[in-house]
C-alpha cells in the first residue's frame, strides 16, 4: 500500500509539473495571442502614420528600421519617405543655406567657438529630407511621426509614446522621441519631459500647426538638429521630450552615420 501511495504521488507532482511548464506549442500560442492583442492602436494614437527618412541607395537602412518598428508598433502604417541627396540633388538656397554660424552653440557651451563653416551636403540633405516630412505634416490633421533610417524602435516604444501624448498639452508643437538632451531636461509628467537643448532628430512626433511653423522659418541656416534645439529653446516652437525612450540610434553618435557632421572644427 505505501508502494502505491508513492507512486500516486509521484504521478500527481509529474501533472502538476507538466501543467506549470507551457510546451513549445503552447508558448507559441501564447506568443501569437499576444502579438493579436498589440496589433491593434492604442486610442491615443489612432490616425497617427509614420514615415523614415531614407536614402535611395540604402535600402538596408529602410529594411532594418522597418523590422523594428514593425516589431513594437505593427499596428502603425509606416512609409518610407524618400530622402534628399545633399551631394546629388542638393535642396535650393531659399530652404537651406550653405554656411551657418555656431554663434548661438558657442553663447550657450563652453566648448564651442564661434566660426562660420560651410554644411556638408549629408547635413544640406538631411535638412531637406525634413522639410519634405514637415510638408507632409503640415497638410494632415494628424501629427506625424518622423524617423530617420537609423532609429531602433525600443521595447517602450508604444508605452512611452501613448503616455506622452496624453500627457501633452494642447499646444505642444512636437515630441522627441527620447531625452537625449545637450542640457539637462526637466519632468514634465510621468514620461513626458522638458528639454534644455534637444540633441537628436532620430525620432519624433510633429504635428500640423508646429510644421507649419517650422515651414515659415525657412531657410534653415544651421543643420536641422542645432536648428530645431536652437528655436525650441527661444520658444518658437513648444516641444517636449520623453523618457524612458521610445527609440534609440543604431550606433552611438558619429558611428556609422551617412551625415558628416560641420561643427567638429568649432570644438
Amino acid at each position: 500500500m505505501a508502494k502505491a501511495a508513492v507512486k500516486r504521488t509521484i504521478a500527481k507532482r509529474k501533472a502538476v509539473g507538466s501543467r506549470a511548464r507551457p510546451t513549445l506549442v503552447q508558448r507559441k500560442q501564447a506568443q501569437r495571442a499576444k502579438r493579436v492583442v498589440t496589433s491593434k492602436a492604442p486610442a491615443v494614437l489612432k490616425g497617427i502614420n509614420g514615415v523614415a527618412i531614407n536614402l535611395e541607395k540604402r535600402p538596408d537602412r529602410w529594411q532594418k528600421v522597418l523590422r523594428s518598428v514593425s516589431k513594437q508598433a505593427p499596428w502603425l502604417p509606416f512609409a518610407r519617405l524618400d530622402a534628399v541627396d545633399g551631394k546629388a540633388a542638393p535642396p535650393p538656397l531659399k530652404e537651406v543655406t550653405r554656411k551657418w554660424s555656431t554663434g548661438h552653440l558657442a553663447g550657450l557651451f563652453w566648448w564651442y567657438k564661434k566660426v562660420t563653416v560651410p554644411m556638408s551636403p549629408g547635413e544640406r540633405g538631411c535638412c531637406g529630407s525634413h522639410i519634405k516630412a514637415w510638408r507632409m505634416a503640415a497638410k494632415s490633421k494628424k501629427p506625424l511621426l518622423v524617423l530617420e533610417d537609423d532609429a531602433v524602435a525600443l521595447p517602450a516604444f508604444v508605452s512611452s509614446l501613448s503616455q506622452a501624448v496624453k500627457e501633452a498639452p494642447k499646444d505642444a508643437g512636437m515630441i522627441f522621441l527620447s531625452s537625449k538632451d545637450r542640457g539637462t531636461p526637466k519632468p514634465a509628467g510621468k514620461v513626458l519631459m522638458e528639454p534644455d537643448f534637444v540633441w537628436t532628430t532620430v525620432g519624433y512626433l510633429i504635428y500640423p500647426a508646429a510644421a507649419r511653423s517650422l515651414l515659415k522659418m525657412l531657410p534653415l541656416d544651421m543643420p536641422v538638429d542645432n536648428f530645431l534645439a536652437w528655436h525650441i529653446k527661444q520658444g518658437k516652437v513648444k516641444a517636449f521630450s520623453i523618457r524612458p525612450a521610445a527609440v534609440r540610434q543604431a550606433n552611438t553618435w558619429n558611428v556609422g552615420s551617412d551625415v558628416p557632421h560641420s561643427d567638429d572644427v568649432a570644438h
